[in-house]
């Protein structure tokens, strides 16, 4: 009898479940930045003061920098921050680590909301592929790390992403998320976000993968609720304080496009285009995969997603403000897209990336090893040297603590690397454990020298050295006084931080003024001797100098005609 033999079928091996694996990088990669360092320019030192004027009587509804309107601090941040300093300072976190708390609870609640969006999407284990996707990407590092109102805006757009994913499950939760989502954006500062995502959600019911009743119920329960707590801000601020209020609404409601009153448009595609490349690394590469492979128009993910990038990709496009941290407003749909295919990838595309990372952060973490033996043990030579230049305040500080926790994370990578058979999933794994080994390396082995040439304590510190012993006695005792001008933010919030001098908002009797000058302007005004001159490492716009008022020359007596 004639019989068929199949071909016989080398099937995959089954890919092992370890989601403890994800919370444990999820872990590691939220916490280091958070402790152990100064303000960081260019948010951090403003963020802190605002919050702390407010704290120490300001209006709730007014964030305000040395009593002005200060419309770069989100007020739920300040909010947040003051709350969290309330909370665990100082008894158990320090001023600034209490308000970078605030950034860690974000992050881990828009990683939560991407992953059930992509579990609702797509299917279980995909929302742990969708985070996995979010944790490799580099430009989330340093606003996620650093007091900013960056997080604000990833964790309100994933809500919202979020709640639209629920809306065929569950309407109260959906309504909730999503309404949620459209509050945090608004209390953000600008209602320009939160208006987007409303139009966006009015706008799906023209594909008829959204038009379902349950969907009819969300997006106008969503409204219903999140209106009024968005107006509840604006209207405060309005009892508080009009005129600051109506500069509000003019020019900074519709951030980055101004306000009400003037809206303001430019060309920054291809500034957005160039740095998409690095900053959502490996999940645009990822998504075009997905698109490639899938009818993304047959879905109701797919059409939301494409929605998504095509309206908010359209405003960053033309926006006049080119800030590359705007980009996590499109990280939702690019992570979902990217986890989408993703066990699909062809094996050399996946065997390629993961070459491609583990040469990347291996070579990277060994270099971050020299370093530190460099800077503290001055080998090698050559290395020693720049980093010196690079840090000329940085004095040895070996901390075991740091150390121990760098020999722990190092040898934990290299296990995670030599699993056999990596497929798409375990390469976008090691990518990922990979850029979180590689900052955790940066932020323990290279803190104190980070800290060294980021700080202004020890710009602080050079100049309090300046005077002479008779000086610090009479500054101290409140004879004598340094002045510097109203909008020196950088020089009143650096020494209200470090410094135990109290400095002096243009007051023309001092006899010390501190003013800011370029690198090359040595020569003061007229009447005025230069003590001293610095900045941080390699600055090379604006110096802070100190100037000494000279002593009035004595007048010569009138001559007699014989």
């Amino acid at each position: 009898m004639l019989t068929y033999t199949p071909a016989v079928q080398h099937a995959q091996p089954p890919a092992s479940e370890r989601p403890w694996l994800l919370l444990l990088l999820a872990f590691v990669w939220l916490w280091p930045g958070v402790f152990a360092h100064d303000l960081w320019a260019p948010m951090e030192p403003q963020l802190l003061t605002v919050i702390e004027q407010w704290r120490n009587g300001g209006h709730w509804a007014l964030p305000t920098l040395f009593d002005r309107p200060y419309w770069e601090a989100a007020p739920v941040y300040v909010w947040l921050g003051a709350a969290s300093q309330a909370v665990f300072s100082p008894w158990l976190l320090d001023a600034y680590e209490a308000v970078r708390l605030v950034n860690v609870g974000l992050m881990a609640i828009g990683f939560c909301c991407i992953g059930g969006a992509a579990r609702q999407f797509l299917g279980r284990r995909f929302g742990r592929t969708a985070v996995l996707v979010l944790i490799g990407c580099p430009g989330l590092l340093m606003p996620a790390h650093l007091m900013s109102t960056i997080p604000l805006l990833f964790t309100g757009a994933a809500m919202c992403f979020y709640g639209l994913s629920l809306a065929k499950a569950r309407v109260i939760m959906a309504s909730l998320m999503l309404g949620g989502g459209w509050v945090l954006l608004a209390l953000s500062g600008s209602l320009l976000l939160s208006l987007s995502l409303m139009l966006l959600g009015a706008c799906l019911p023209l594909s008829p993968h959204w038009r379902y009743r349950r969907y009819y119920l969300v997006l106008p329960t969503a409204l219903l609720w999140a209106w009024p707590q968005m107006l509840l801000w604006p209207y405060a601020l309005y009892q508080a304080d009009t005129a600051a209020f109506f500069s509000w609404w003019q020019q900074q409601a519709l951030m980055p496009f101004g306000g009400f009153g003037q809206i303001q448009f430019d060309f920054s595609l291809w500034y957005y285009l160039k740095n998409l490349l690095w900053f959502a690394f490996p999940a645009w590469p990822l998504a075009i995969w997905s698109a490639s492979r899938l009818r993304l128009a047959d879905s109701d993910w797919g059409i939301l997603g494409m929605a998504w990038l095509a309206l908010l990709g359209f405003l960053l496009a033309v926006s006049p403000l080119q800030f590359q941290d705007l980009l996590v407003i499109l990280l939702p749909p690019l992570a979902v897209f990217g986890a989408a295919k993703l066990d699909a990838l062809r094996r050399g595309a996946a065997a390629f990336l993961n070459w491609f990372g583990i040469m990347t952060f291996g070579l990277l973490a060994l270099f971050l090893w020299l370093g530190f033996a460099a800077m503290n043990y001055g080998w090698p030579l050559k290395l020693a040297e720049r980093a010196v230049y690079f840090s000329p305040y940085y004095q040895t500080d070996v901390d075991y603590f740091p150390i121990l926790v760098a020999c722990v994370f190092t040898p934990l990578w290299l296990w995670a690397i030599t699993r056999q058979h990596v497929r798409g999933r375990q390469a976008v794994t090691n990518w990922a454990a990979g850029i979180t080994l590689s900052w955790s390396l940066l932020l323990t082995l290279f803190l104190p020298w980070l800290d060294a040439a980021k700080s202004q304590r020890p710009v602080v510190q050079q100049m309090q050295k300046a005077f002479d012993a008779d000086a610090v006695r009479r500054l101290q005792a409140g004879q004598e006084c340094v002045s510097v001008e109203a909008g020196n933010h950088t020089a009143r919030i650096a020494w209200q931080q470090y410094g135990w001098l109290t400095l002096d908002v243009d007051n023309p009797h001092c006899r010390y003024r501190l003013v800011r000058r370029s690198p090359q302007a040595t020569t003061p005004a007229a009447g005025w001797q230069e003590l001293w001159a610095g900045a941080r490492p390699r600055e090379k716009r604006e110096w802070l100098a100190l100037w000494q008022r000279l002593p009035a020359k004595p007048t010569e007596p009138a001559k007699t005609l014989q």
